[in-house]
């Protein structure tokens, strides 16, 4: 069945965005995109850019890896993916993320272009919150249609996290959105971690090296997600790390399951 009257979208693979930041002055949007029909799956509508410098509350750019895809006058959203503390491997205590040192995981605010560069994003008022850079920070062209229609053999997809951008689905519509396909951001968020098949035998650590132990999956502590062999300590074993899984261990070991989708 289509779904109808559907004016706004984020689909967030990642950690669950914490509160906006400021008031809304965005609404639905102005619609400068027109209208949108999707006729074929697996289309992505926007453009990710990685954030490369801190930006403190109160400044009016970011500076990014590159400006492509983005022009003058775009919406953009300000989004910061991870920045966790990594916890105690293995530690199964719930994770408060409205704590002051943990405030920033998921935070995200709208701005609008008024200038750009190669590699700096000017918007039309300074951001009021900071975001860190390194820990999965990016900048995403928000389009911002009339109406959306996705036909039945059509979808629209978040573009898959890689570690840097990615990992997020949105749009604003003025008008309605028509969904007789998909509207997903599903498979594209933290990554699993990688099958690499394991050889050892009486495998007990939470932190089992390779071959003993198989890769752990990736969540809002970053650092401690590793898919390229040799694997840094502590990033192999049956320990979770905050919401990125623990890996296998033993033969034939299985790589755990990212913070929010995806098999290892």
């Amino acid at each position: 069945m289509p779904a109808v009257g559907l004016l706004a979208l984020l689909c967030a693979a990642l950690v669950a965005p914490s509160a906006y930041a400021s008031a809304d002055t965005v609404h639905l949007g102005d619609g400068s995109d027109g209208a949108l029909t999707v006729n074929a799956a697996d289309t992505v509508v926007n453009a990710y850019t990685r954030v490369t410098a801190a930006v403190p509350a109160g400044q009016s750019f970011v500076t990014v890896a590159s400006s492509t895809g983005f022009a003058v006058n775009d919406l953009v959203l300000v989004f910061q993916a991870a920045g966790l503390t990594a916890p105690t491997s293995g530690s199964q205590t719930p994770i408060d993320l409205n704590a002051p040192a943990n405030v920033a995981v998921g935070r995200w605010q709208f701005g609008r272009v008024q200038a750009l560069t190669a590699t700096r994003l000017t918007f039309t008022a300074p951001l009021t919150v900071a975001f860190a850079a390194n820990t999965g920070t990016q900048a995403i062209r928000v389009p911002e249609y009339s109406t959306v229609t996705v036909n039945a053999a059509g979808s629209l997809v978040a573009r898959p996290w890689d570690g840097t951008t990615g990992g997020v689905l949105i749009f604003l519509a003025t008008g309605a959105v028509n969904n007789a396909g998909s509207i997903s951001a599903t498979n594209a968020g933290f990554r699993g971690g990688i099958f690499w098949n394991g050889a050892g035998d009486g495998c007990t650590g939470i932190n089992q090296a390779y071959p003993g132990g198989a890769p752990k999956g990736e969540g809002v502590a970053l650092g401690s997600y590793d898919n390229t062999d040799p694997f840094a300590a502590g990033t192999t074993g049956y320990g979770n790390i905050a919401n990125g899984a623990g890996g296998g261990i033993c033969h034939n070991s299985g790589g755990g399951g990212g913070g929010s989708a995806g098999a290892g």
